[in-house]
């Protein structure tokens, strides 16, 4: 889409990825509707400690190949079916509002038309995120004579594909996924997807309509399986019905993780958007957003109505009856597996609901657009491909040599997430960068993201050694300590940790790196800047804590505007703190009372005084990461931290045979740091930045720091 943006694109090995699925604890709750006439409630979800081995070592590939099956009626009659027992094995809670919901539901609608508990019996076992725990389940279930064992997860296909064999005559199916085990041979296993594209079209052509700002906002849990399908879909629908429009997309990397999908709630909010979709059960935290702000919610999987019924405006239902139902019958006419299926509008397995009182001109156009669907008229899959086919390439911050490297596994520990905007997204991103250079089967990443516990980053970072990852990156100099402890235990792993410069020689050890951005270097030439565009002669600064590369970031800045105008006000506040967004918002709001006309500032926190700024129209000048996309009309000027260079150079360092004792830092002149200017600047500003930024690199300017 033309006005995209794509605040994280997240495809990489997570802890294990869920391609249709929602995230939850190891631990996971059994019960069977034989022994309880309702469900217990469920448990809390536990964070996981260790670290999961990524997607392509948990999941079973999903092979296009197998014919998928679309001619099941999601009102099929159960009545006939003899006595059965289903079990199934869900990532998350049968009260999710969202994929494992979705299943349990349509067990229960079959269960009370086949006769209730007495005719099928119903079993499950939630919260298995954990593969091993899920398989270890399913196989249980299978030597206890369940008929039909469902493993409602992509994740589980690998454990599943293992076990099946050994329980010939027990059904097995899996999600979504349309690989059925044919080419292994396999006889009892059926697979099941929905074309969730379908439904996410329909809703953005809705969205679109409802919309007054013309900006809509996507939170997504990973970009893979029917997560991205339905946000693929969503933004090809938005685009039909606004080219104009644009759609803000995140993707949170979990499936559960509601504070962090409230998050990326709140910054599509403050990037203007008053419309709102996601998936996976971690939407829970985004309709908490929607519903305080009042903007409307489109939901998808489950009816998410219940949560927020004042503002949840339609939803994409899933209705698994007619497959489950379907493979109930097979399983007892003795066809034990071999059929793919797919949830689609036309069949009815994907469902359209609206609320009461929309705007009728906006729900026309939406069930248009899904009898155009059903029709044929409407191609979802080749709309996705032309809104593809029109975004803009993501192109990495520079050209950069990429040496030849043997395949690595890089694993990131970090305080905050991928979707900071800052600090963490920044190596993140890069990493990122360099996989897609290299490709996956050269580059695996994994990662642990919010580790302010320095003694659960410990935990993280042993396990990642243990679990034989090439190079372990603590990024933030809180883990040093831990870090120097755990390297000697494993002398075949380099670890690397920043901002810092002790690569820890002193104390003998030889396999960590140090790394650090040179930040005065960018902070000067934004200093510069700001110093050109202020009229007010009034800046005002938001920092997290006077120490490491924000306090380098501060002495730059500081010394960029003395400078060019000794005259200006610069006004500093630190907050103390990296990720408390509502104190940067409070220090901008002083800053702009006290009559600055031009903010800056470092660090996750920064996305709440970024708010205050767009809301002021002020402009912004930004550090560490790309932080337009919250909003693009108030960021003039960008300092990003490209850390491929870095990454390859220790990359390449270990695979020589030098483990670590290197101090690494990106600076302006080794492209580790890129100044990205806003179009439509005065000439002179920017003229007198690039000046003072070409001095840096050819060392004509020097930066000295003021006394504050």
């Amino acid at each position: 889409m033309k006005k995209t943006h794509w605040l994280i694109v997240l495809f990489v090995m997570l802890a294990m990825i869920m391609s249709a699925c929602g995230g939850g604890a190891p631990a996971g709750d059994t019960a069977s509707e034989q022994e309880e006439a309702a469900p217990a409630e469920p448990e809390a979800a536990v964070e996981e400690e260790a670290p999961e081995e990524p997607a392509e070592e948990e999941a079973a590939e999903e092979e296009a190949a197998e014919e998928v099956v679309e001619d099941v009626s999601a009102d099929a009659d159960a009545s006939g079916i003899e006595q059965i027992r289903v079990a199934v094995v869900m990532p998350s809670t049968i009260s999710d509002v969202a994929w494992s919901q979705a299943v349990y539901d349509s067990l229960l609608r079959i269960q009370e038309s086949a006769g209730g508990p007495d005719v099928m019996e119903i079993a499950y076992t939630e919260n298995m995120f954990n593969v091993t725990d899920a398989a270890a389940a399913i196989r249980d279930y299978a030597a206890d004579g369940f008929n039909i064992v469902i493993a409602h997860g992509t994740q589980y296909g690998t454990s599943m594909f293992e076990i099946a064999p050994d329980f010939p005559e027990t059904s097995f199916a899996w999600g979504t996924a349309t690989d059925f085990g044919s080419e292994q041979g396999l006889e009892n296993i059926f697979a099941y997807e929905a074309r969730a594209e379908e439904g996410g079209y329909v809703n953005g052509v809705l969205a679109a309509n409802l919309s007054e700002s013309g900006v809509l906002g996507v939170v997504g849990p990973v970009e893979a399986g029917d997560a991205k399908l339905y946000i693929d879909g969503f933004v090809a629908g938005a685009e039909a019905a606004n080219p104009d429009g644009t759609v803000n997309v995140s993707y949170t990397g979990s499936f559960g993780d509601t504070a962090l999908a409230a998050e990326a709630a709140n910054t599509h909010i403050q990037a203007g958007a008053d419309v709102l979709t996601g998936s996976a059960q971690q939407v829970v935290g985004a309709i908490g957003v929607a519903s305080e702000k009042g903007i409307p919610w489109l939901g998808t999987q489950s009816d998410q109505g219940p949560i927020a019924p004042e503002i949840v405006a339609a939803s994409q239902l899933y209705d698994w009856d007619g497959v489950l139902l379907d493979i109930i019958e097979k399983h007892q006419a003795g066809e034990y597996g071999g059929t793919a299926y797919a949830l689609t509008l036309n069949n009815e397995g994907l469902v359209m609901d609206y609320a009461d009182g929309l705007d009728a001109d906006a729900v026309a156009a939406a069930e248009e657009a899904a009898e155009q669907i059903v029709a044929g008229d409407i191609d979802v899959m080749a709309a996705i491909e032309g809104v593809v086919a029109e975004a803009p390439e993501e192109e990495m911050a520079g050209e950069l040599e990429l040496p030849e490297i043997e395949p690595v596994r890089v694993a990131l520990v970090m305080p905050s997430t991928t979707t900071d905007l800052a600090w963490s997204q920044s190596i993140y991103d890069s990493l990122v960068q360099l996989q897609e250079a290299y490709g996956e089967d050269v580059i695996e990443i994994a990662y642990t993201e919010n580790m302010f516990n320095v003694t659960d980053a410990a935990a993280a970072i042993r396990d990642y050694a243990d679990s034989g990852y090439t190079l372990v990156i603590a990024h933030g100099a809180q883990y040093g300590t831990s870090l120097f402890e755990l390297a000697p235990d494993f002398p075949d792993t380099s670890f690397a940790w920043g901002t810092t410069t002790n690569t820890g020689e002193e104390e003998g050890v030889t396999n960590v790196f140090a790394y650090e951005p040179r930040a005065e270097e960018g902070g000067y030439v934004t200093g510069v800047l700001a110093a050109y565009l202020t009229e007010a002669g009034v800046i005002g600064l938001v920092g997290p804590v006077d120490a490491g590369d924000a306090k380098l970031h501060v002495d730059g800045f500081v010394a960029g505007v003395q400078d060019t105008d000794p005259n200006i006000d610069l006004n500093i506040s630190f907050t103390g703190s990296f990720g408390d967004t509502a104190l940067a918002a409070e220090a901008a709001n002083t800053h702009v009372q006290a009559g600055a006309d031009i903010l800056t500032g470092s660090s996750q926190q920064v996305a709440g005084a970024i708010g205050v700024a767009k809301e002021k129209g002020i402009p912004w000048m930004g550090i560490q990461a790309d932080q337009s996309p919250l909003a693009p009309e108030i960021v003039v000027a960008t300092v990003l931290y490209d850390w491929r260079p870095t990454l390859l150079q220790m990359i390449t360092s270990q695979q020589a045979g030098d483990m670590g004792n290197q101090v690494l830092q990106l600076t302006l002149e080794n492209g580790g740091q890129t100044m990205i200017y806003a179009d439509d600047l005065p000439e002179d500003a920017v003229n007198a930045a690039k000046a003072a930024e070409q001095g840096i690199i050819d060392g004509s300017r020097e930066i000295v720091a003021v006394p504050r």
